[in-house]
């Protein structure tokens, strides 16, 4: 007797970093998340079969520590098994230099894996509404999209909440401390006192 296979929700998470890093901070005053542990959280036991994580290095003309700490965080993802980073960059043509490519990254992501049918729930952490016909795609094509963002006032990405059918989960401040990153520290250097008498 042939047993039917059980439906495996298959999950893809796309974040928007700059988005995410910038709302933490003016909410919550956090500079960021744990990526992985975030992702299994909401995956719930679920297969993850990628995180895409895009977002643009910072100049460091314009704040060399700020850029130190993003590089470190940055390397930390690239290190992760399963994270796909896709780099934007900085224009220098606007003052200030305004960010290019992200979102199309995510995008463009987000329709291509949707068409090689590698996902059945996509969770996009962003409130950027430019994803808005890419979400589209997906629920057209029969994919379950949900929304991780914030509810505030003034970051709650409300209008891609509409075109995902309302499917939401809040990034509330105990969730954001529960999953806080903390930069492991370097070691220091040994330093042997010189030779013993």
């Amino acid at each position: 007797m042939l047993i039917p296979k059980q439906n495996v929700d298959r999950i893809m998470i796309f974040i928007d970093g700059t988005n995410l890093a910038k709302a933490l901070k003016a909410i919550y005053e956090i500079d960021r998340i744990d990526i992985a542990e975030f992702s299994k959280h909401l995956a719930r036991g679920r297969e993850i079969r990628g995180i895409y994580y895009a977002e643009a290095p910072y100049l460091p003309e314009r704040g060399a520590t700020n850029h130190a700490i993003q590089q470190r965080y940055l390397n930390h993802l690239k290190s992760l098994p399963g994270v796909i980073y896709r780099k934007g960059y900085y224009s220098k043509w606007y003052n200030p230099p305004v960010e290019k490519q992200t979102d199309v990254n995510l995008a463009v992501d987000m329709v291509d894996n949707c068409h090689r049918n590698e996902f059945d729930t996509a969770f996009f952490i962003s409130g950027d509404s430019d994803l808005c016909p890419a979400i589209d795609v997906l629920v057209r094509e029969g994919k379950k999209a949900v929304i991780v963002y914030f509810d505030t006032t003034k970051r709650n990405a409300f209008a891609l909440r509409k075109h995902a059918g309302g499917k939401f989960v809040n990034i509330t401040h105990s969730l954001a401390e529960k999953y806080k990153w903390q930069a492991k520290k370097e070691p220091e250097p040994f330093d042997s006192g010189g030779p013993i008498s």
